[in-house]
């Protein structure tokens, strides 16, 4: 059986889709424990870093605020 370009593609977004949300529910779950940005960020091995993690998922409330 071969797998079309197309079907790789697909299966390569489905993964990243899948890996992103992961992530997010890693993120949301690690601010509701208080971890803060660099914590996460190392949890997460070093990459992304604090400051990014902050910047795509700083949205909450908290962070507009001025909060952790």
């Amino acid at each position: 059986m071969t797998t079309t370009v197309e079907e790789l593609m697909k299966s390569a977004v489905d993964a990243r889709r899948v890996a992103q949300n992961a992530i997010r529910v890693a993120v949301r779950e690690a601010r509701a424990a208080d971890w803060s940005w660099d914590r996460i960020s190392a949890a997460l091995g070093g990459s992304p870093n604090g400051e990014t993690l902050r910047r795509n998922f700083g949205g909450d409330k908290q962070e507009r605020r001025g909060g952790r």
